[in-house]
C-alpha cells in the first residue's frame, strides 16, 4: 500500500449501527456523518435515518469525483446530495 504506482481503495460498512438512537439529552440526530475525513479512496455505506435506503459516503480525488457524478448507471438509481434535514 505505500507504492504510490498502485491505487488502492478502501470500503466499509456501518449499516445497522444505531447512530439515530444516540441522545445526548438534547435530542436524537436528524443527520449523522464524518465530521472531517481526509483519507482518499473511501466508500462507507450508513443506513439512512428512516432505514429506507443507505447513504454512500465517498472520499474521491476531484477528477473520479466528476467521473462518477456524471455516470448515468449511477444517477438512473441514486440521488446526489440529497436534503439531509427531514
Amino acid at each position: 500500500m505505500k507504492d504510490q504506482e498502485i491505487e488502492t481503495y478502501t470500503c466499509t460498512s456501518w449499516r445497522r449501527f444505531p447512530f439515530y438512537e444516540a441522545d445526548f439529552g438534547w435530542g436524537k440526530p436528524s443527520w449523522v456523518s464524518f465530521a472531517g475525513f481526509s483519507v482518499k479512496n473511501v466508500v462507507c455505506f450508513v443506513d439512512k435515518r428512516d432505514c429506507n435506503g443507505i447513504e454512500i459516503w465517498l472520499t474521491l480525488s476531484e477528477e473520479s469525483m466528476a467521473l462518477f457524478e456524471s455516470n448515468p448507471e449511477l444517477l438512473a438509481y441514486a440521488s446526489l446530495n440529497p436534503r439531509v434535514t427531514y
